[in-house]
This record gives structure tokens, C-alpha cells and sequence, in this order.
């Protein structure tokens, strides 16, 4: 069951292959030679079938234009993006996210934990940070988490979270793009479709924007830690666990100033109690 929340105005929150044909061998008799060229003695036995083959056609070569573009396992889209806040409520299963855009804060142990307690997680990874730790988002991708384009340098595209206008279409793909080839480069697999706007600022237009160049998922949230605000390891972990409920998804940060990473054994530990599984946002909602 695939539970999708679509958000309207108003709401928060890949060589072309060329194909040869090939023929087969054919079979068949051979006529005696004219006789103006080669004079043949009457057999005296019937002569003997002979079989010639016909060899193949050359193979064409591949083209050597490279695509123009990186691969993506989605084609691209240009409909208006969903907004996904929370997965299917008929099994237990949740996801945890992991945003990060200031400094490289816990990331490693975060990762530490989660390959520990065999768990894959999703990252919104904006491009400036892939750009400066980069070994680390290829440990990310090298684990199995999945990766989440969160801009190259977290701007509000509505302007609510920053006190500005919205970024014009130009500039929230070109956000976006940039981020994308960092990604790339830094992990070998792409983001897209999957985009986390900053401060969780969206409305319609910001929905048609990301959608019109193949995102088709924005990713939202159900339980922000709030380790950001400065809650405490144990704040945070009884935040997320009064909050579970199936198809969760939470929001973390990796960096310095939240406690998220303290608090992210005892979280796993307690949703493990009850009954809980994790996935990938991808995985959570079938994607």
C-alpha cells in the first residue's frame, strides 16, 4: 500500500542502443560449375551436399556521444512533485532522515550507529557540504542509505524561513542542478527523484518547479527530533518515541549543535522494542 500526501497550494511542508540484425547460416546444394570454365568428369556416386555460410554483417559500433545528462533509475517527470510526510500506516515500519548543510558535526557517528544496528537510513545532503566532505557521502552511498538533494546551499525557495521573497524558477533549478552534480560526483549514484526543501519551505509553485525537472518526491517529515533547538539526548529520544506510529518519518540533523546523535541508540533500541523496522524513505512508501 503506497501512501502518498499530495500537497497543493497553501500546505507546508539516462546511449541509444543500436540493434543489428543477424543472419544464420543457410544450408543448400551446389550446382555444378559451368561447364565453359571447368570440365567434370559424370560421378559415379551422388555428389556431396556442401554447405556454405554466409557470415554476419558487421556489427555497427556503439555511438561515442556521451548522454548529456546523468543517469537516473526514474525518468524524468514534469508533473507537480509529491509531498511525502509520512509512509503506509499498515505495518510497522518507519524511517529515519538525516539532514545535512553546516558542519560535518556527527556524521561519522551517526553512520557508526546505523551500520552497527544494520539499519539504512536517507540523508538530505545539500551540495556545498557533499562538496567539503565527500568521503563521507561515499561512505553514505557505499552503505546502502539513500540520498536526498537538499540544495546546494539551503536557501528558503519561498522565502518564508529567511524573511525574503522566493527564489525565482531560474534560480531554485539551478540550486538544485548544482547540488545534484556534486552528489554525483561525490557518490556515483544521483539524488533525484527525491528533493528535501530547506526549513521545509514549499508551496504549489515550489512543487511545480522540482517537478518539472524530474523530482518527483518532496521529502517532508512526521516527527522533528527538535535536536536542532537544543533538546537533550533524553528530550529528544522520548520526543521520537511518544510519536511512533507506523510509516514515521523523522527528521534528524548531523550536525555539532544537535544532541540527535546521542540519542539515536536509545531511539532505535526503544522503536526495536515495540515492534518497529526501518527503511529508506524510497523503501518506506515504494519508490
Amino acid at each position: 500500500m503506497l501512501a502518498l500526501v499530495l500537497v497543493r497550494a497553501g500546505d507546508d511542508g539516462r546511449t541509444a542502443t543500436t540493434s543489428t540484425a543477424t543472419s544464420t547460416p543457410t544450408t543448400g546444394t551446389t550446382q555444378p560449375p559451368p561447364t565453359t570454365e571447368t570440365t567434370v568428369e559424370p560421378p559415379t556416386s551422388p555428389p556431396p551436399t556442401v554447405t556454405t555460410e554466409v557470415p554476419p554483417p558487421p556489427t555497427q559500433p556503439p555511438p561515442t556521444k556521451p548522454p548529456t545528462t546523468p543517469p537516473t533509475t526514474v525518468p524524468p517527470s514534469t508533473g507537480v512533485a509529491t509531498v511525502v510526510r509520512k509512509g503506509p500506516s499498515d505495518q510497522k515500519v518507519v524511517a529515519l532522515t538525516f539532514d545535512a548543510g553546516s558542519d560535518v558535526g556527527y556524521a561519522g557517528a551517526i553512520l557508526d550507529t546505523l551500520a552497527a544496528n544494520g539499519i539504512r537510513a536517507s540523508f538530505g545532503l545539500t551540495g556545498a557540504w557533499t562538496e567539503a566532505h565527500p568521503a563521507i557521502v561515499a561512505r553514505m552511498a557505499r552503505e546502502g542509505h539513500q540520498l536526498i538533494n537538499h540544495t546546494w546551499s539551503h536557501p528558503s525557495f519561498t522565502g518564508r524561513s529567511s524573511g525574503g521573497g522566493p527564489l525565482p524558477t531560474a534560480e531554485r533549478h539551478a540550486q538544485i542542478a548544482r547540488a545534484e552534480t556534486a552528489i554525483v560526483r561525490a557518490a556515483g549514484v544521483a539524488a533525484k527523484p527525491w528533493f528535501r526543501p530547506p526549513y521545509g519551505d514549499i508551496d504549489q509553485s515550489v512543487l511545480v518547479d522540482v517537478g518539472a525537472i524530474g523530482y518527483r518526491y518532496v521529502a517532508m517529515w512526521t516527527v522533528d527530533s527538535l535536536g536542532w533547538k537544543g533538546l537533550s539526548a533524553p528530550e529528544i529520544a522520548q520526543r521520537c518515541l511518544d510519536r511512533a506510529e507506523p510509516g514515521a518519518i523523522y527528521l534528524f540533523h548531523v550536525g555539532s549543535a544537535s544532541a540527535d546523535h546521542a540519542a539515536l541508540q536509545t531511539i532505535i533500541d526503544g522503536l526495536r522494542a515495540r515492534g518497529y523496522r526501518f527503511a529508506t524513505l524510497a523503501g518506506l512508501v515504494g519508490a
